[in-house]
């Protein structure tokens, strides 16, 4: 066979934790994840493959994509597939304004215009054998789609989907997609896209992961892009800055290792400005990108808070952005960034 390479919850966006605008006009983050989609269809052709597929969830706000997000995008994937590779996008929940996938509500529609090939309903690739399952929200009908590939092309061919395989991530809840139930289907190989964290699960079936990490959410996980060959399914974790904590179990001698070019969050018992401010420093002294300390007091919190008064009508943000403003916080901002992950990865759920 001839190799090919997977990527996947790509996320982009113009992201606000810990970002910059550079020169070019383009948000920090944004231009990271773009810079590892280049690394991946690079490690394509070094393998000697000429197709990238991504498996879902390019895109991350669901309805509303801002042209400072698409059209670097669109950039970037012409200009790999003008370097050689065919990129083939699958539709996953956050590329989707409905429910359901359909070409004229998925955003990923738009990068047909530079020669993308993408997938908004159950699709067979015959390049690389490859069986496509877009993002579809109820699980009977999701296994009736996937149950529907003729059965006799199955050893045939690899699965791409976007799904939530149940055991890739500790604490969520059971959906109804098992490893054991994609392993038993009689596929050579299986991918999914939708939970950010790789897992080779030993039987033929692969959380794909996410292509970097994002938020607060991410940290633990394994974030990178899979080359598939005939030597088999060789995972690249990803060189884009990652979200990362540590707290009073950590050895001392490992915390510059940890933080050095990622974003640090850290718990200290400690409210003390001077020690808040020393442990910033040494965090990013140490090669930090960006830096949240968290003071806790034993016993309690280390300030009391009291209610304010907020306009009806405003956005969460407006209303939590308000309300720190209004609070005797030593540390504002970096309180005002932590609510945004927090309702980052909120909304990323959905």
């Amino acid at each position: 066979m001839t190799p090919y390479g997977i990527i996947s919850d790509s996320h982009n966006h113009n992201w606000s934790s810990f970002a910059t605008t550079l020169p070019s006009g383009i948000n920090s983050r944004l231009q990271a994840t773009l810079d590892e989609t280049r690394r991946a269809a690079a490690e394509v052709k070094k393998a000697g493959g000429n197709t990238l597929y991504h498996g879902g969830d390019l895109f991350h706000v669901r309805g509303n994509l801002a042209p400072s997000v698409l059209n670097p995008t669109k950039d970037c994937y012409r200009d790999i597939i003008k370097a050689g590779v065919r990129i083939v996008i699958n539709a996953g929940n956050h590329d989707l304004e409905d429910k359901e996938a359909t070409r004229i509500s998925s955003a990923i529609t738009s990068l047909e215009d530079v020669g993308c090939k993408v997938i908004n309903r159950p699709t067979y690739d015959a390049t690389d054998d490859v069986a496509i399952i877009p993002w579809i929200p109820n699980i009977k009908d999701l296994k009736a789609a996937i149950e529907a590939i003729d059965p006799a092309d199955r050893p045939n061919c690899d699965l791409l989907l976007h799904a939530p395989i149940d055991g890739v991530i500790k604490g969520l809840p059971d959906h109804g997609v098992t490893d054991a139930y994609l392993a038993s289907l009689g596929f050579r190989r299986v991918f999914s896209g939708h939970y950010h964290h790789h897992k080779d699960f030993g039987n033929g079936v692969w959380s794909i992961g996410a292509l970097i990490h994002q938020t607060w959410s991410d940290v633990g996980s394994k974030a990178g892009f899979l080359i598939v060959s005939d030597a088999g399914v060789k995972w690249h974790s990803t060189h884009a800055p990652q979200f990362v904590t540590i707290d009073g179990t950590t050895a001392p001698d490992d915390i510059p290792l940890i933080v050095d070019g990622n974003y640090a969050k850290v718990t200290i018992n400690s409210a003390k400005t001077g020690d808040i401010d020393a442990m910033r420093q040494f965090l990013t002294d140490s090669g930090a990108l960006g830096v949240i300390v968290l003071a806790e007091k034993a016993g309690g919190p280390a300030v009391a808070r009291t209610g304010g008064t907020y306009k009806a009508g405003t956005t969460m943000e407006a209303s939590i952005g308000d309300f720190i403003k209004a609070q005797p916080f030593t540390r504002p901002s970096e309180l005002a960034l932590l609510c945004q992950d927090i309702l980052t990865t909120v909304r990323s759920v959905a």
